[in-house]
């Protein structure tokens, strides 16, 4: 009997340490195009002091939102319109700029567009590949993410009304729904944060470039920044956190996603 007890003793005793390294979990929510990096920060980030990252995606303002409100560590974003309206209270630290590109089918040929003809197509005025050298296939845009056509609509032009769109049957993850359009029609034209795109796709360049350090941003211009939002007065193990993702080994994991590092 004794031993009895002293077993169960000693699986309560487990049952409350597990609990309590639940708890002291940092938690982050960000919109889907945060959560790659995000992932690659938080799982490096255990194993360098063995405390527990969990990320979960939602929209745009949600995270940031809740980080406000103290219902998880960190909010993060790269949508800038949400940072146009940063709760009281709360700090934000740009720890990355996130560059997003066009992506294309791979049998599509065209490997370049102008930004002319970038323009064109998302006024509306270009509906046809066969327009800026491509097959004769109509243009049809994948525009799933908010952080990404915010920055192409303000960097280049307001879309066209008449656009052709090409939406998934079902609602999921865009950043994935991006990949998989592109992948599957060869007239998309799709918009992702470089670093998340599928190897089933094809990276345009525009004017010859794609986003690096040498082009940012006077060159190729299509970038964000990466937000970490937290309150005021954040807990030692935030704070950390957040260190990290500026420290040489998280600017690593960050050019490693191949967003530009704001730190050398």
């Amino acid at each position: 009997m004794k031993k009895f007890v002293c077993v169960a003793t000693l699986f309560s005793s487990i049952m409350c340490v597990q609990g309590a390294m639940a708890a002291e979990a940092i938690t982050i929510m960000g919109d889907p195009c945060t959560v790659p990096l995000a992932k690659k920060l938080g799982a490096a980030f255990t194993r360098k002091t063995g405390k527990n990252v969990e990320i979960d995606g939602s929209s745009c303002g949600s995270g940031i939102y809740k980080a406000s409100q103290g219902d998880v560590d960190i909010g993060v974003s790269t949508h800038e319109v949400v940072l146009s309206y940063l709760p009281a209270g709360t700090v934000n630290t740009v720890i990355a700029k996130a560059p997003t590109v066009v992506l294309a089918n791979k049998n599509n040929p065209v490997n370049d567009l102008k930004m002319k003809q970038l323009k064109g197509i998302l006024s509306g005025n270009i509906k046809n590949w066969k327009e800026v050298g491509g097959n004769d296939v109509e243009i049809k845009n994948v525009l799933l993410q908010p952080c990404t056509t915010t920055i192409f609509a303000k960097r280049s032009a307001p879309f066209g009304k008449d656009i052709k769109r090409l939406t998934p049957e079902k609602p999921g993850n865009p950043v994935e729904g991006t990949n998989k359009l592109v992948e599957e029609n060869e007239g998309a034209m799709g918009l992702q944060i470089y670093g998340y795109e599928s190897p089933d796709v094809k990276v345009l360049t525009v004017d010859g470039l794609l986003p690096d350090a040498k082009t940012f941003p006077s060159k190729y211009d299509f970038y964000q920044d990466y937000n970490v939002v937290t309150r005021e007065g954040a807990n030692s193990d935030t704070k950390a956190f957040v260190d990290f993702a500026l420290s040489s080994e998280g600017q690593e994991i960050v050019a490693s996603l191949k967003h530009i590092g704001v730190k050398k």
